[in-house]
């Protein structure tokens, strides 16, 4: 899978090879299924709305000349949104048991599967458990990602997935849930079962309930496949890459972990209906509490059951009471005055040199899908915690691979940058 990665890099070459988008193949953004399924309101269960709103809602809307598009609790490369929702409920109040789908434009589910009482998404999962309350699914329709970043989407699918792991740990403090996250099932079987066919890749569940033991068996549905992009194009390096990641040689096994948020929930709800993602930076200064208060929340454990190794680098612009430079934690490794180089490093864009510091996030496991969601996941904590001090963020999937590799002086691979300023 590292391979993948690799043979994925930008370098200055690329990002100049002149590949463009046919607008005629555009993909749609919302999967909608048909009218036999019924439709679902969620007027009578509030928490399970406002819980499903924060991980994935519609929070605002843009019009521009010729249509408009619509902004989400969870941010994603190129406002594309490849990744979709499905709910499992188990007496859960309000709610029939039943599989799920999320239509976020409405704030509706349809009624997918009548869950019997011994079979359930649990039946994906090596683990015998049963899980009383809600199991969500997050999967990836690549195509809405690949149509314009080519082969390299996949990457963008798994940080837009991790995005909205960390989006539905946030979403879970604020409605008083439990929240932790399975990476280790059986796609493969979930893909038929679904009928996504190879369109829609099955990247995490998770996990918001009791957990008790108990055998379930996979539910019995087979659902025939429903477009969830409109127009498609097939990309066999995307599928293949895919099913490498699916099955991983190694699983650093998770401690557990806790809300990393301690804020009163109205904070934190403010939060995550403003996020957005800046666009440009004054190029102002911030405090050293603000800058530590967004590190310390990175620093959390968070609750995958595979929780790979990832280091966090920063270049340092503009924090009062700092030293402008390249640290990792607070300890400085080199001295000077980066921006530049990290605005170059960040494809020449300058939310990467006009911030307060630039974060890299690097990190190397042949577990790589557990590795990019758990980048994402981060990437929201970022987005979320510059949101509570104050500041804006921008994460930043492209970038020149071998360089900042190069710069930072690291063999691991580049999985992720985010600015965070004013």
């Amino acid at each position: 899978m590292n391979d993948y990665h690799r043979q994925t890099i930008h370098t200055w070459e690329s990002v100049r090879s002149g590949r463009g988008m046919d607008w005629e193949r555009q993909p749609e953004v919302f999967k909608y299924y048909p009218p036999e399924f019924a439709t679902v309101p969620l007027d009578g269960c509030a928490q399970l709305r406002d819980f499903l709103h924060f991980c994935c809602g519609i929070t605002a809307e843009k019009v521009y000349p010729g249509g408009k598009y619509f902004l989400r609790a969870n941010p994603s490369a190129g406002a594309l949104y490849p990744c979709e929702l499905y709910v499992q409920s188990r007496n859960e109040p309000g709610l029939a048991d039943g599989i799920y789908h999320f239509e976020p434009l409405t704030q509706r589910l349809r009624l997918l599967h009548v869950l019997k009482p011994e079979e359930g998404l649990e039946g994906y999962v090596d683990d015998e458990v049963r899980v009383t309350g809600l199991v969500v699914l997050v999967t990836a329709v690549y195509y809405r990602s690949s149509w314009k970043y080519g082969q390299r989407a996949l990457r963008y699918c798994l940080l837009d997935g991790g995005h909205i792991l960390g989006a539905m740990e946030a979403a879970a403090y604020c409605t008083d849930r439990s929240c932790s996250w399975i990476t280790r099932f059986d796609r493969e079987r979930l893909q038929k079962d679904f009928g996504f066919s190879t369109r829609e890749l099955p990247l995490a569940m998770g996990i918001s309930g009791k957990q008790c033991p108990d055998q379930i068996r996979r539910p019995q549905m087979g659902l025939d496949c429903i477009n969830g992009s409109g127009a498609f194009c097939r990309d066999p390096i995307i599928e293949q890459a895919f099913v490498q990641a699916s099955s991983p040689s190694v699983c650093r096994r998770g401690k557990g972990a806790k809300a990393p948020y301690s804020v009163a929930k109205a904070e934190l709800k403010s939060s995550i209906l403003r996020r957005r993602s800046i666009r440009r930076f004054s190029g102002r200064s911030v405090s050293s509490v603000q800058y530590r208060a967004v590190c310390d929340m990175i620093r959390q454990n968070v609750a995958l059951d595979c929780d790979e190794d990832i280091e966090v680098f920063s270049i340092v612009h503009r924090v009062k009471g700092m030293e402008s430079g390249l640290y990792v934690d607070d300890r400085c490794l080199r001295k000077g005055n980066f921006a530049a180089m990290a605005g170059y490093l960040c494809l020449e864009q300058s939310l990467g040199a006009d911030g307060a510091a630039t974060f890299f996030l690097v990190g190397d496991s042949e577990n790589y899908l557990a590795l990019m969601l758990k980048a994402g996941l981060l990437g929201q904590r970022i987005y979320l915690a510059s949101g509570l001090q104050g500041l804006g963020c921008s994460g930043i999937g492209a970038f020149y691979d071998l360089e900042v590799a190069g710069f930072l002086e690291t063999d691991s691979l580049i999985l992720y940058a985010l600015a965070i300023g004013t």
